[in-house]
Order: C-alpha cells, then sequence, then structure tokens
C-alpha cells in the first residue's frame, strides 16, 4: 500500500497539550497517512491518561492507518497489574515489590493516581490495550520499535527486552544491516550531551537510526550545567520531514 508520509511520533510521557499541538500541525489524513506512534505514552508528565486515552482512541477509530507500538513504560505499567479469572478481573500486584518500584521509580506515580480514579472495567480495558501492543512494525525498509534491536539476532527474533529497553548496545553497534531503524526511548538530549550539545530535533544518524525522542518532558530540566528544550516530535520518515510541540 502506498502512503504519502509515514508518521513516527517520538515518547509522548503525558505531555497531552503537546500532543494535540502536534497533531494539529501534522494534519494527519488517515486517507494517505500511516501514523506509528512509539511508545511511552504515559508516565513522566502530568496528563498521562489524557494521552493514553487519545492514542488509543485514535488506533481504535483508523486500525489500519494507526499504529501504536509497546514502550518500556507501558510494559512496566502493565507488569504491575496482573489479571486474574475471576469476578475482580484483576488485581493489583502491590504484592510484587519489585515490580511496583520499578515503575514507581521511573515516573509512574502521577499515571498510578491517575488510573485509581477509574472504574475498575475502565482500568482493565486500557491495560488490556497496552498489554497486546505490538513490539514493532515493519514496512518497506523501515523497521519501527521503541528502543532498537540487539545484535547479531535477526529481525523476527528480537526479544521484548531488547526492543522496549536497549540503549547503547544498539547505537554502537547498528550500521544499516537490516534498513533503516526508527526509535524514540532515547531523548536525543542524552545522547548528544556527551558532547557537549543539546540538540532537541529528530536525529537523522548516518547509521540508518532516525532518534525521535527528542525530551517532551523535559522542558526546562538541568542537564550538564544547561538547561533542556524539549519537544515532542514527529518525522515523516519519507521525506525526513519533521514537526514539533
Amino acid at each position: 500500500m502506498d502512503y504519502k508520509r509515514i508518521l513516527a511520533v517520538g515518547d509522548i510521557h503525558g505531555m497531552y497539550d503537546k500532543l494535540i499541538a502536534l497533531i494539529e500541525q501534522v494534519q494527519f489524513s488517515p486517507v494517505e497517512d500511516l501514523l506509528i506512534f512509539l511508545g511511552d505514552y504515559i508516565d513522566r508528565g502530568p496528563q498521562s491518561l489524557e494521552c493514553l486515552d487519545y492514542v488509543m482512541n485514535l488506533q481504535q477509530q483508523y486500525p489500519e492507518r494507526v499504529v501504536c507500538l509497546k514502550g518500556n513504560h507501558e510494559a512496566m505499567c502493565v507488569n504491575y497489574y496482573w489479571f486474574k479469572a475471576d469476578k475482580i478481573g484483576f488485581i493489583l500486584a502491590g504484592k510484587d515489590l519489585q515490580a511496583a518500584l520499578m515503575w514507581s521509580g521511573n515516573g509512574g506515580k502521577e499515571t498510578k493516581k491517575q488510573f485509581t480514579k477509574l472504574k475498575k472495567p475502565e482500568l482493565q480495558a486500557r491495560l488490556s490495550w497496552m498489554r497486546k501492543l505490538p513490539n514493532c512494525y515493519q514496512i518497506e525498509d523501515f523497521y519501527f520499535c521503541h528502543a532498537g534491536i540487539a545484535p547479531k539476532v535477526s529481525l523476527r527474533e528480537q526479544r521484548e527486552q531488547d526492543l522496549l529497553w536497549i540503549r547503547d548496545e544498539f547505537f554502537d553497534w547498528y550500521d544499516g544491516c537490516d534498513g533503516t531503524i526508527v526509535v524514540g526511548h532515547t531523548p536525543v538530549q542524552y545522547w548528544y550531551c556527551q558532547e557537549g550539545e543539546l540538540p532537541n530535533t529528530p536525529q537523522f544518524l548516518k547509521s540508518h537510526i532516525i532518534m525521535c525522542d527528542t525530551g517532551a518532558y523535559m522542558d526546562g530540566m538541568p542537564l550538564n550545567s544547561r538547561i533542556v528544550s524539549g519537544k515532542l516530535s514527529c518525522v515523516d520518515v519519507l521525506s525526513k520531514m519533521f514537526w514539533q510541540a
């Protein structure tokens, strides 16, 4: 199927106002475009539930044109809960201290507060949706995933752990051997601060990696004695045009 644009949106992290402003700029067409969200809709920012509901509803409205991938924050959230086949439908896995601390320590506290306001069926529906999200999506010469891919492993055999969590190992070895890999997860500010730079735009690496996480939640944060300008970005991987909010 031919698309006028193949759009990839970086990590949203609860920044609902930026999400709405970005979508308005992009003017997504469900007739001509393919829209791919790279995961991490929740945590860190103030409006995780609103962001989650927006992307979930958009994907359900246009299932052939909107792809929502799983990020490590969705995985942590789902791991905090576990489903049980009884009248309750699910129960908190608060007894699993490791899972609880991992999510809470990575920006999940505010999300959890928002989730406590939901009725049980409402929460279960969202958890079920996140749990079933795919880890990757491939079209033409482009491979989309949240974090990256592991070396010496075929695309078909990549593990969820790597697709959602890998960082340095991926950037250090990948040479374009499997086409263009489009990722979020690693904010460009963190990656380039090692070189004394703090960019806030998507990066198109010579190794055929497109970095789409431009630190949406990081606006105003200090990093290496400088103040970060964080943005939410959408990239058209075909033309390399991008939009930001």
